[in-house]
């Protein structure tokens, strides 16, 4: 499912950047009144510009499955520790956030799991994500500017409170994210109108002090997730050979003219006769390719050694390694 959030003009600039030189230079952007590369640690980035993040990666994807958001945010006891009118954890929004927000860093294929299949077993080539809500208040406080203030006119003043943990585990079953995210919002911010639209919640929610603690929550989980995963080769394959051209399913996106790509082929898979484990199969390079013209989905590509013979559904790769992320050297706030 494509995201139908609305993109700021900053967002277009940038993507016009990006697609002028290349290559972006950092992994996200901050977004709200201009844009700022966001660094490696954003711990310490107050929450208000954290809840809408411009993601610039290109490169390969691996699936990725959520399993359903859990509240926690209840005793041993059943007492709920939430300060919303006894509406209770909006878990089904969270989970329809946190996907369409992995799905905007370009990183994963996301796909949402039931509730009772066991963490780390989704997916056997994957990721399996597991986020619990550990805290979600919200309250309305009056700002008292003097002692005698008319008690009618103190102005209220909103404060969210949101406290996500994550668990990350790899394809076998291996921990990679285990860590807790937590964002206080002591005002919403006026200029923010609710973009995620697909998230199975209306707008409003994203409009409060906690809906905007709880996207910029969301996008810590998030960032850290995909810094700790890496960059991933990306890989296509060949749509069609017409002499010393190939047309590949890689476009604009991921490859830029002059990119060097290996076409390979797999030979037969092998079994532990023991254990039954796919143990995978000799790699074989049948050419090297250079790109010549790149549309936005797919590319054209002329063969420059070809020690086999390429045909349709053969499998490409970049030759050369996935480029780290690159990070902002310091936090300077969008319009500051």
């Amino acid at each position: 499912m494509t995201s139908q959030r609305a993109v700021p003009a900053v967002c277009l600039a940038l993507g016009l950047l990006a697609s002028a030189t290349g290559r972006a230079d950092f992994l996200a952007y901050a977004v709200g009144e201009g844009s700022s590369p966001l660094p490696e640690s954003i711990a310490a980035i107050d929450p208000r510009h954290l809840m809408e993040i411009h993601w610039t990666y290109r490169g390969g994807r691996s699936p990725v499955s959520v399993l359903p958001v859990i509240d926690a945010t209840r005793t041993s006891s059943g007492s709920a520790r939430t300060g919303v009118s006894g509406d209770g954890v909006p878990v089904a929004a969270m989970h329809g956030a946190l996907m369409a927000t992995l799905r905007q860093t370009g990183r994963f294929d996301v796909s949402a799991a039931s509730s009772d299949v066991a963490p780390g077993s989704a997916l056997s080539d994957g990721h399996t994500l597991q986020v619990s809500v550990t805290r979600y208040e919200s309250s309305v406080t009056k700002q008292v500017s003097s002692p005698r203030a008319v008690r009618s006119h103190r102005p209220q003043v909103q404060q969210g409170r949101v406290a996500l943990r994550i668990r990350l585990l790899g394809p076998a079953e291996e921990l990679v994210v285990a860590d807790r995210f937590e964002t206080v919002v002591d005002e919403p911010r006026p200029d923010f109108a609710g973009k995620l639209t697909d998230a199975g919640a209306s707008p409003e929610v994203w409009q409060t002090a906690v809906g905007q603690a709880t996207l910029a929550a969301i996008n810590k989980s998030v960032y850290e997730i995909v810094k700790s995963v890496g960059p991933l080769p990306v890989t296509g394959l060949v749509v069609k050979v017409e002499d010393n051209r190939l047309w590949v399913n890689l476009g604009e996106d991921v490859v830029s003219v002059g990119d060097e790509l290996a076409v390979t082929t797999t030979g037969e898979q092998l079994v532990d006769p023991e254990t039954g484990l796919d143990l995978g199969g000799v790699e074989t390079t049948l050419a090297t390719l250079r790109v010549l013209q790149v549309a936005e989905r797919f590319s054209i590509a002329e063969m420059v050694s070809a020690p086999g013979a390429p045909s349709r559904g053969d499998r490409v790769r970049p030759t050369s390694a996935p480029r780290d992320f690159e990070f902002a050297p310091a936090w300077n706030p969008p319009g500051g």
